[in-house]
C-alpha cells in the first residue's frame, strides 16, 4: 500500500505533513480521512490551526450543532469542542483551549486586527467548489494574500513557512487552484499513469490524488453508491475527471491565427476553413481568466464556439488535455 494511506486504509497525515511542503493539495475520495484525518492530527500534535472554507455561509454552517466539523472528532476523542462567533469569523474552544480560528475565503480580506503568528497551519477544506457554488473574484489570488497575511516574514527570520493543505473532490478541472498552479496538466497525466503524488522542483508544492483507496472500495458496496450515477460515484470514489476525447487531431499551428487564450490553452482560428484549434500554446494577447468573472465573459463572448464544437464537429483539439479543459470550460462534462 501506499504511504498516503495507512495501515488502516485511511489518509496518512503524519507521512503527508512530514513532507514538509508550503502547499499541498490533496483531492480525492470522500470519505477516506482527508478533513477528519488532519483535524484529529493537528489536535493530536498540539497545533492550532487555520480552518477556511470558500464562503461565509458555509463558515456559518459551523457555528450550529449539527455542522460543527469536529463533531465526530468530540465523540470519537472524548473533546468539547465547540464554536465561538467572533468579529470576523469563529473561534473553535475545547474550553478555553484554542484548537482552531475559522475563516471564510470570500471575506477574509476584511478582517483586520487578528494575530496569526501562533498559527503555523491552514486546512482549506473543499477548496474546490462543486457545481453550483458561486465563484470569488480573484479566488487564487485572494488565497494568496490570505497566506502572506499568515506567514509574513517568517522564513525572513529562518522559521519554516506556514503549511496550507488544500483539500477537495474531483468536482471540476478547472478551478482556480488547478488554473493558479498550472495544475490541471499535471493532474491529468497523473490520474492517467495512476500517479499519487508529484512535487514541484523547489519542493514548496505537493499535489496529493487520492487513488485506489481501500475505503473508497469498500464504500461501494453501501446503499448510497449502489444506487448513485456512475458518474457521482467516479467523481465521489475514484477520483476520475472525464478524459476521454473524440476530436483529437495534429494540425500545424502556423495555418490558423490566434483568437483567444483562457487559463492554459489557446483557441486558433485557421487562415483559409472553418475550422478552429484549440492547443496548449496560450498566448498573453486577449486573455481571460478560467474562473470568476473572466470564464463568465469569455463563456458569453465566444458562445458560438460551444455551437462549432457540439453541432459543426468543427473544433480540433491538439490533445485530450485540451478537450478536457474546453468542456470544462462550457461545462459540457
Amino acid at each position: 500500500m501506499s504511504k498516503i494511506y495507512n495501515a488502516d486504509g485511511w489518509v496518512n497525515w503524519d507521512y503527508i505533513v512530514n513532507q514538509a511542503a508550503a502547499f499541498t493539495m490533496v483531492v480525492g475520495a470522500r470519505g477516506v480521512g482527508k478533513t477528519y484525518g488532519l483535524m484529529k492530527y493537528c489536535i493530536e500534535h498540539d497545533r492550532p490551526f487555520i480552518y477556511m472554507r470558500r464562503l461565509r455561509s458555509q463558515l456559518d454552517q459551523c457555528c450550529t450543532a449539527d455542522g460543527n466539523p469536529f463533531k465526530k472528532l468530540n465523540t470519537d476523542l472524548g473533546k468539547d469542542i465547540r464554536p465561538k462567533r467572533t468579529a470576523g469569523g469563529v473561534l473553535f474552544l475545547d474550553n478555553d483551549r484554542i484548537i482552531a480560528v475559522g475563516v471564510s475565503l470570500s471575506t477574509v480580506a476584511n478582517v483586520r486586527g487578528f494575530d496569526y503568528s501562533n498559527y503555523d497551519c491552514i486546512l482549506f477544506d473543499e477548496a474546490i467548489a462543486s457545481d453550483g457554488e458561486r465563484p470569488i473574484s480573484h479566488e487564487f489570488e485572494a488565497f494568496l494574500n490570505f497566506y502572506e497575511t499568515v506567514n509574513r516574514n517568517r522564513e525572513l527570520s529562518g522559521d519554516q513557512p506556514v503549511q496550507a493543505f488544500l483539500l477537495g473532490n474531483a468536482n471540476r478541472l478547472t478551478n482556480p487552484f488547478f488554473s493558479g498552479w498550472h495544475f490541471m496538466k499535471t493532474a491529468l497525466r497523473m490520474l492517467q499513469g495512476r500517479q499519487m503524488v508529484w512535487r514541484s522542483g523547489d519542493g514548496s508544492r505537493l499535489m496529493i490524488l487520492l487513488i485506489d483507496s481501500e475505503i473508497s472500495e469498500k464504500k461501494k458496496n453501501t446503499a448510497l453508491y449502489k444506487n448513485a450515477s456512475d458518474g457521482f460515484i467516479s467523481m465521489a470514489l475514484d477520483n476520475a475527471f472525464r478524459t476521454d476525447g473524440t476530436q483529437i487531431r495534429s494540425m500545424p499551428i502556423k495555418e490558423f491565427t490566434h483568437l483567444v487564450s483562457i487559463g492554459d490553452i489557446g483557441i486558433y482560428r485557421h487562415k483559409s476553413e472553418r475550422l478552429y484549434y484549440v492547443s496548449m500554446l496560450a498566448q498573453n494577447d486577449n486573455m481571460y481568466d478560467s474562473y470568476g468573472m473572466g470564464l463568465k465573459m469569455f463563456q458569453q463572448d465566444f458562445y458560438n464556439l460551444r455551437l462549432y464544437y457540439m453541432v459543426n464537429k468543427i473544433v480540433y483539439f491538439e490533445n485530450y488535455e485540451c478537450e478536457l479543459i474546453f468542456r470544462e470550460l462550457f461545462m459540457l462534462t
